[in-house]
């Protein structure tokens, strides 16, 4: 297959994705910001800063979610069209895994995270005892089967990617596979080291965004020095 890439317009898609991958960012820092409860332990523990966020701050962040993910979703086209010239069988893995994002990530499992969210904090504050176990049947019905199907196409698109660039069967040089989602959310997690604080969780909620930040971003270095040779 002929080799051709449109830098131009690719630069242009993954400027889009950039834009939207921190329109999600923004939407789960404002889920993120606030400090957990350390007198609970396990997933009621995670989730016990959920319990202080104001619907309003709730509302913002599910619309950030549900209108980020198409955002981004351009600016993976953008990184599959800089695929299909080289590898269409992993180019079309990763437009796959892609669509997947675009189906079910944004109204979705973003909103729903949201809903799972709303519906713990006022059981808890009903007084309901049986509050905490309530919501994970919650989750269990309406968020976890999402996550599941969000999770395999990640993974789809995750492993085209990378694999494809090891092949040096791409626009990439072989070391550009740490430009990819997972390398960058492993990077942004380590903060969780630093301890319970509001700035650390909410990197933390919003580790996956931070490295699909770093994944686009590092592809619109890599295309804008490509288009300025």
């Amino acid at each position: 297959m002929k080799k051709e890439w449109d830098w131009k317009n690719t630069a242009f898609q993954l400027k889009i994705g950039v834009v939207g991958a921190i329109i999600i960012l923004i939407g789960d820092m404002l889920m993120g910001w606030g400090l957990k409860d350390l007198s609970k332990s396990g997933i009621e523990g995670q989730l016990s800063q959920y319990l202080s966020l104001s619907d309003t701050r709730m509302l913002i962040a599910a619309i950030c979610g549900f209108s980020g993910v198409p955002l981004a979703v351009i600016g993976h086209y953008g990184i599959y069209q800089l695929m299909k010239p080289s590898s269409l069988k992993y180019a079309r893995m990763y437009g796959l895994g892609n669509l997947c994002f675009l189906a079910f990530g944004g109204a979705g499992v973003h909103v729903s995270s949201v809903e799972a969210a709303y519906f713990y904090k006022y059981m808890s504050a009903s007084g309901t005892a049986s509050a905490f176990d309530l919501s994970i049947r919650f989750a269990s019905y309406f968020l976890v089967p999402l996550y599941i199907i969000l999770l395999i196409g990640w993974a789809i698109m995750v492993y085209a990617h990378i694999r494809v660039i090891v092949e040096n069967n791409s626009a990439f040089p072989k070391w550009f596979w740490i430009f990819s989602m997972p390398v960058g959310s492993l990077l942004f997690s380590v903060v969780g080291l630093l301890g319970n604080y509001e700035i650390v969780n909410a990197i933390l909620v919003g580790a996956f965004s931070l490295g699909n930040i770093w994944c686009l971003a590092g592809h619109l270095w890599f295309v804008n020095k490509r288009k300025e040779a």
